[in-house]
């Protein structure tokens, strides 16, 4: 990454510092909604971060492999170590779902920015 850069990486962290403080605070303190409430907010997150990802200019599969293992180790911290939380294997569903769709709209921008330039 050159000097001029490194900018790109801030939404990045900061998004990854955040989600990752949402994802393993005590289950008690997050609000309740409608049944399956939570897929929508996983998938949510995980847009954030594939798109803040591919803002920093890592490339589609550098995204999906961080991603998936990043999904993985949140949901075995809290079915392990956040209090009143519990792991899903539909959670981390979710965060896939959440990743094709960050993907998704960062090459929808990436080729608009593309075409304005070449216009």
């Amino acid at each position: 990454m050159s000097g001029s850069s490194w900018y790109r990486v801030v939404p990045l962290v900061l998004a990854t510092i955040t989600i990752t403080f949402m994802l393993l605070t005590p289950g008690g303190t997050v609000p309740s909604g409608p049944p399956h409430t939570d897929k929508v907010t996983h998938a949510a997150m995980f847009a954030v971060l594939a798109y803040c990802s591919r803002y920093a200019r890592l490339s589609p599969i550098v995204t999906v492999a961080w991603l998936v293992v990043y999904g993985i180790v949140t949901e075995i911290l809290q079915a392990t170590v956040a209090v009143r939380r519990s792991g899903s294997f539909w959670d981390w569903c979710a965060d896939l779902v959440g990743v094709a769709i960050g993907l998704a709209i960062a090459a929808c921008i990436d080729r608009r920015v593309r075409s304005g330039r070449t216009q």
